[in-house]
């Protein structure tokens, strides 16, 4: 028989399981001790390297997990303080400062940017949450999901933005351990999970006319109710600093913003749903102001969870506090912040007269442990936390989350296989770590726009990384390298193949775009207007105006066409750029490229592959091969042209791990314009340590290892049946909900039964998406012998026949060992990495080590010479598709897939939800994909079980109760600080009534010489672009001019560009002098400041300052702050 756990009244009965260890007070008291002699803090840009620290393994410090194998637990850094206590953002006091837990903790910075009421005690929440209002009750249940396809509920826009700086780092690994042992029958591990936050775009409820369609099951945005209002103990604007000039808090909140995925200018789709009805046009402003504020406080230290109060103090009247709120919790739940590993932990103590064996308790079972599991379920545990008051008002404890995972280790698809060899002298940077292989997931690509990595590995683990050097040489069959400016030309010339078979992509549906005053919020101002009218109001009296647009058409953002302009060598991503698909034609195109036109081609001759998309069986591959083949005619293309052209398309097939006649004619892109900035990275020591990092901090989660998963019971009515998972090996858990995140390919296989079958509409886009395999084979010698100065090179292979023109000949050979990673400097040991792509990754499956090896070692000395490259002493070789617990690497576009694919493998059907890079339409195929689509199921959980948030009304107070409101404030102030803040005031006035107001900084003009050179000639740009255009194609675009003029000053001859570079110097001159004059006066202005002010404190002497005890109770977060984590420009860590 097997193992069943049963919630009943909160208790979980385990048979055959084990307590876990908790840490006692004296052990923490120790612990912490020993944490803070070593800590330090971090200002400026620091190096992953500076706050890298290896602890010694102490298991006083750290409870083992009863399900995690005895092998993985040495490999997390020991002394890392684990707290018991739960968080709840709806119960927090804000009377005393609160610290990161010690193993990340930094030594204090005291400064005023949280500076809460200092008051002899802050009643709790649990008494003064909210006005004389009972609880609400709990929210129905969803309607049952049905078997026709929903309709599709928000998504969230990809936003990006600026990193900032790290904190100090915790090493994942520790010595001679092993992070993971071999996983399965194979040497093999899977390959990183994608998935993207994906709160999916809502429609505009006046127009959804999807009556036929079951609504949805995730309640993701609230209806107008009258909801308790709260009362807050927090003064307006205290956790705005005052040291910080009001545009430089500005900058910093608008970066913030960007850096977490949301454009600081406009409203997000969910955020226009959720405020419509509440909130104004002008009072946008004000709101963005505020969120962005909140999204401040948690860049500038993701190791502290944001508080409500704090979020509150973002708000600069008492009127917004209800609005700060809101956004609050939004942002919390929708996994803006508060996010990763970060401490949770509350200031109020259970009760010792609440009996937690009295109260209901539910469970939610995650399935496997890769990123999006491991990422959901952490997320989950911090939401219960924070809400856990919310579920005590309900009579129940704060749910309970357990993972299971088939393998016998963590990670998923990010796998660091531990290398048996090991070096002589063993380098400075990888003393206690471990010398390992990516078998997965390796590359990050770029933390810069909003990546969750950057405040993941960065903000709180402070991992090590390498940044990859971008510069690639490719070698020719024969071994020699490759003309550079001949790659250049032929890589041109794919990418334009690219750029006209793009016009056939799915386009992407209209999104509302509020935008707020761009003026006022880079000032860091709020909107003085005040108008009653709400913006739904507004769209609707705007809609019953004659011929006016419905509600569902107003305030549409622009439709942007992304054109692809470069490929990504290191990872086979497309480059994209705002502009026209095929505008010009391609005789003309390809002579401005630099290709030199057959005798007797017109520079009017086009191409004409239309009758290639109307085949029934078209595909990315069919179409693209038939432009490459038309392109024969315009220009001469010789046998090495095509060698190049295939070693690009084999870089596409690695990107999406299949052959691209496999990917969708209007899907394959469909990931367009998410790219991160930055460079690309590597973790050193594994990026296997990221997942342990999620399992282990800041307390260890629930996993279950060793536990295959066979079927999955649940419902799909919107009842309270509970879903039960059953293991291969007999074991059964009970669940109120499940969230799969089981890999696509083993969906496609279908190894697990569903009671009841997924519906069509389900199982469908499981069977249309496609699901490929990369693998790698990996190679370890006792010393280097290529060029160490390189991270990446690549190989042309030669196609059947050996001079063919025809694109059939190559499709075989040109991705097997076509690029190779040189990842000596993140491994520990002199590797070679090659890539197996496209058909390749396929015949690898089939092929013995023995001769992918020799084939290697082939290849290799085709290109080093015979002599230089040595047998290795170890090799490596990933076979996913054989994998039962991947069937592949990850998800591509394929043949038929849809344009709402990724979005219905996002789905929940009943309690049952989903997770996983194959449920993300924004980033699939990555890491980041598949931990934002943990967060994006964790808060799709949270609304089924809270409903959604609750939004009082009206949610802004009106200005004439606001003015009583804050006479209440004036009264229960604090006399000492309300004389010392008006003294401040009058002292000011005094002395800008005497001398005016310190001059202001002259501002920066235009200094570039192009800049001054592409207005003079834009209209040139223009023509030049209108030049040989495509009929029906339209005027250029703005991007377009910019292009075309940015080439016209990089052909400019030196005489052409002279005056324009003149007026730039001359520009250059005139800001010294103004720059010079301006510290002069600024100077002269500081003087006779400082001569008033003491003149002033003479004559009206100040009042006595405020007690001491006021500063110990300003903010946690500002003595705490995170000043840098930022990239830096160098090598992370030197090696030996």
């Amino acid at each position: 028989m097997g193992t069943t756990w049963r919630v009943r009244n909160g208790n979980r009965k385990v048979l055959g399981g084990s307590g876990r260890v908790v840490p006692t007070t004296e052990d923490l008291k120790e612990s912490r001790s020993r944490a803070s002699s070593r800590a330090s803090p971090s200002l400026g840009t620091s190096t992953p390297q500076q706050h890298s620290n290896t602890f010694s393994q102490n298991p006083a410090t750290s409870g083992p997990n009863p399900h995690e194998s005895a092998d993985g637990a040495k490999c997390i850094a020991s002394e890392i303080v684990v707290w018991t206590e739960a968080t709840d953002v709806d119960a927090m006091s804000v009377d005393s400062p609160r610290s990161p837990s010690p193993a990340l903790e930094l030594e204090p910075e005291v400064g005023p940017e949280q500076e809460l009421v200092a008051e002899s005690e802050i009643k709790s929440e649990a008494e003064s949450e909210h006005v004389a209002s009972p609880s609400p009750p709990p929210s129905p249940e969803p309607p049952a999901m049905l078997d026709p396809l929903p309709s599709p509920p928000p998504a969230s826009p990809q936003i990006i933005a600026p990193t900032i700086p790290p904190p100090l780092a915790v090493a994942l690994s520790s010595s001679g351990s092993s992070l993971s042992v071999t996983s399965e029958h194979s040497d093999l591990s899977s390959v990183p999970e994608s998935q993207s936050s994906k709160a999916t775009t809502p429609v505009d409820v006046d127009s959804c006319k999807e009556a036929a369609a079951p609504v949805p099951q995730v309640i993701s945005q609230p209806q107008p109710s009258s909801a308790p209002r709260r009362r807050y103990d927090v003064r307006p604007k205290v956790s705005l600093p005052t040291d910080l000039p009001l545009a430089e808090y500005a900058v910093q909140c608008i970066a913030a913003a960007e850096a977490s995925r949301l454009n600081p200018y406009y409203l997000h789709e969910e955020e226009y749903v959720m405020l419509r009805d509440h909130i104004s046009h002008t009072q946008v402003t004000t709101y963005l102001n505020i969120r962005n504020g909140i999204l401040r406080l948690w860049v500038r230290n993701p190791q502290i969870a944001v508080t409500r109060e704090e979020a509150v103090g973002c708000a600069k009247d008492t009127r917004w506090f209800d609005v700060a709120s809101v956004c609050f919790d939004w942002l919390v739940r929708r996994g803006f912040i508060n996010f990763g590993c970060v401490e949770i932990r509350s200031a109020r103590k259970q009760s010792i007269k609440e009996s937690p064996s009295a109260r209901k308790r539910k469970t939610i079972v995650v399935l496997g442990a890769g990123m999006s599991g491991l990422g959901c379920a952490r997320q989950l545990e911090g939401l219960f936390l924070q809400y856990s008051k919310k579920f005590r008002d309900r009579g129940e404890d704060p749910p309970m989350v357990v993972v299971l995972e088939g393998r016998n280790r963590l990670g998923g698809r990010v796998y660091s296989k531990a290398f048996k060899t090991r070096p002589k002298n063993i380098p400075e940077a990888f003393k206690d770590k471990r010398f390992t292989a990516e078998m997965g997931g390796m590359i990050i690509t770029g933390f810069d726009r909003g990546n969750p990595l950057n405040i993941l590995l960065r903000g709180q683990l402070g991992l090590p990384y390498r940044p990859l050097r971008p510069d690639t040489t490719l070698y020719d069959s024969a071994g020699k390298p490759v003309d550079p400016v001949r790659d250049q030309l032929v890589e041109s010339l794919y990418n334009d193949c690219l750029d006209r078979v793009s016009e056939y992509k799915f386009k992407q549906p209209p999104s509302k775009l509020i935008e707020g005053n761009r003026d006022l919020i880079d000032e860091g101002k709020d909107s003085a207007a005040e108008t009653h009218k709400t913006i739904r109001q507004t769209e609707e009296a705007a809609a019953a105006q004659p011929h006016a647009p419905p509600v569902s058409e107003q305030n549409i953002a622009p439709q942007v066409n992304l054109v692809p302009i470069s490929t990504d060598r290191a990872t086979g991503r497309i480059h994209t750029e705002p502009g026209t698909p095929g505008a010009l034609r391609a005789a003309r195109k390809a002579k401005l490229m630099g290709w030199s036109l057959k005798q007797g081609v017109s520079e009017d001759a086009d191409l004409d592959f239309e009758p290639a998309t109307k085949q029934p069986d078209a595909t990315l591959g069919s179409v693209t091969d038939s432009v490459m083949a038309q392109y024969k005619d315009l220009v001469d293309l010789t046998a090495q042209d095509y060698r190049l052209m295939n070693w690009h398309v084999a870089n596409l097939e690695y990107s999406n791990a299949t052959n691209y006649h496999q990917l969708s004619l209007q899907g394959w892109d469909i990931d367009a314009g998410n790219e991160w900035e930055g460079s690309h990275t590597m973790v050193v020591g594994g990026y296997q340590s990221v997942p342990r990092g999620l399992m282990h901090l800041p307390t260890p989660l629930d996993v279950r290892q060793k536990s295959p998963v066979s079927k999955i019971t649940y419902s799909t009515d919107g009842s309270s049946r509970m879903a039960m998972v059953e293991c291969e090996d007999g074991f059964r858990v009970e669940a109120d909900y499940v969230v799969n995140t089981i890999p696509l390919g083993v969906l496609k296989h279908g190894s697990i039964q569903f009671d009841p079958p997924l519906p069509s509409w389900k199982q469908n886009a499981i069977d249309r998406l496609g699901f490929g395999v990369l693998n790698k084979v990996i190679l370890v010698y006792k010393e280097p012998f290529w060029d160490m100065s390189r991270d990446i090179f690549g190989v042309l292979r030669m196609p059947t026949n050996r001079n063919s023109l025809d694109q059939k000949d190559y499709a075989s050979q040109r991705g097997r060992f076509f690029q190779w990673f040189n990842v000596t400097e993140t491994s520990g040991l002199p590797v070679l990495l090659a890539l197996m792509a496209g058909d390749a990754g396929f015949d690898t499956e089939q092929t013995c080590n023995d001769d992918l090896v020799a084939e290697a070692t082939t290849i290799l000395r085709g290109v080093y010479g015979e002599t230089k490259v040595p047998d290795p002493v170890e090799t490596v070789v990933t076979r996913w598709a054989s994998d039962k617990f991947a069937r592949g690497s990850y998800s591509s576009a394929g043949p038929n897939m849809k344009a709402d694919d990724y979005d219905t493998m996002a789905r929940p059907i009943g309690n049952l939800f989903f997770a996983g890079e194959h449920t993300s339409g924004t980033h699939p195929a990555t890491v980041h994909g598949a931990y934002l689509s943990g967060l994006r199921a964790a808060s799709e959980v949270l609304d089924v079980m809270l409903g959604p948030i609750e939004v009082p009304t009206p949610l802004i107070i009106p200005k004439e109760t606001s003015q009583s409101l804050k006479r209440k404030v004036a009264e229960s102030k604090d006399p000492v600080r309300a004389q010392a803040e008006a003294y401040e005031i009058e002292l000011w006035d005094y002395i800008v009534a005497q001398i005016g107001l310190r001059p202001l900084a002259p501002s920066r003009p235009a200094t570039n010489a192009y800049v001054f050179y592409s207005k003079a000639h834009h209209e040139d740009a223009r023509r030049k672009c209108e030049e040989g255009r495509r009929p029906g194609k339209g005027k250029a675009s703005a991007n377009e001019v910019r292009v075309m003029s940015a080439k016209m000053w990089r052909d400019a001859t030196e005489e052409t560009k002279a005056p324009f570079m003149k007026l730039a110097e001359e520009q250059k001159q005139v800001h010294a002098g103004a720059m010079a004059a301006w510290k002069e006066e600024g100077a002269a202005w500081d003087r006779k400041a400082t001569e008033l002010k003491v003149k002033y404190e003479a004559e009206h002497p100040p009042p006595p300052p405020a007690g001491s005890a006021s500063l110990e109770e300003e903010g946690r977060r500002s003595k705490k702050r995170v000043e840098s984590y930022a990239e830096s420009e160098v090598s992370d860590i030197e090696m030996e």
